[in-house]
């Protein structure tokens, strides 16, 4: 039986699809350009537009003098040259609002009972220092309380420009010409108030709160009762001198060692 007929005819079809595909692909070297005709015309992505343009403003606001409070009254019968050389004592003495704690701290009738030492900064940008100073009475009863005062000096009178009640535990830091004052408002929070100079007082700006513990119902927290994943107790070392502990973590029985079987000799 005569196969070449067969496969010539298989050949000339192969033959033909491949002159097929060149004609349809065109001659072009592997990695070439191809023509896959027009693209998609291109869309373009709406950009966001903000409805309130002032909400991005990120600057703090600035405190302004409200109209309908009291300006500071200078302080009774005391006339200074510089608010620096004045004891803290002595500007105390002559505030008429002081509470009776703080005159009994004043005066030397309270046990427990601390003035600290005035601080001299200069929160108003005048180049002259305010005084800053607090009183603190009952610390440690649980009932106790604090009072942050802060003067500053126009001519020669001295005017109470911040009185701030605060808690026994409280610290104060200046930031610039910002007042800060960190209370411990709870075991796990503490909550940061900013004062600032509005051209007649010392005015509250911002209040944060910071958490300084995790929260109990935080996820992944323990919460009471609970207890932590025990860790691997690491193996004591022998001490120098003695011999090495036994390894008891394994149960499994040590193989004894088998003798060598003899091994025959020819004779």
């Amino acid at each position: 039986m005569r196969t070449w007929p067969i496969r010539a005819a298989l050949l000339r079809c192969v033959l033909l699809g491949l002159l097929a595909v060149a004609a349809a692909t065109g001659c072009q070297a592997a990695g070439g350009l191809d023509d896959a005709g027009p693209t998609r015309p291109i869309q373009a992505h709406p950009s966001p537009q903000p409805l309130w343009p002032a909400a991005e403003s990120a600057a703090p606001p600035s405190p302004q003098a409200v109209a309908d409070q009291r300006a500071p009254v200078p302080l009774p019968g005391l006339a200074v040259t510089a608010l620096g050389q004045v004891d803290a004592r002595t500007v105390l003495g002559k505030d008429p609002d002081l509470t009776p704690g703080e005159r009994a701290a004043l005066d030397g009738g309270c046990p427990g009972c601390v003035i600290q030492p005035a601080q001299y900064r200069d929160l108003n940008g005048d180049g002259s220092p305010e005084l800053l100073t607090a009183v603190v009475t009952g610390a440690g009863s649980g009932s106790g309380r604090a009072v942050l005062h802060v003067y500053t000096q126009h001519g020669q009178e001295v005017l109470p420009v911040l009185t701030l009640a605060a808690l026994p535990g409280f610290t104060a830091e200046t930031v610039g010409q910002d007042l800060v004052v960190h209370e411990p408002t709870g075991p796990l929070a503490e909550t940061s108030s900013t004062y600032r100079w509005d051209a007649v007082r010392m005015a509250f700006v911002d209040r944060r709160i910071k958490a300084t513990g995790p929260a109990a119902d935080a996820p992944g927290c323990p919460t009471d009762g609970s207890s932590a994943p025990e860790e691997a107790s690491p193996r004591p070392e022998p001490s120098i001198g003695s011999a090495p502990a036994p390894d008891t973590r394994s149960t499994r029985p040590t193989a004894r060692p088998t003798a060598p079987r003899p091994v025959p000799t020819r004779t």
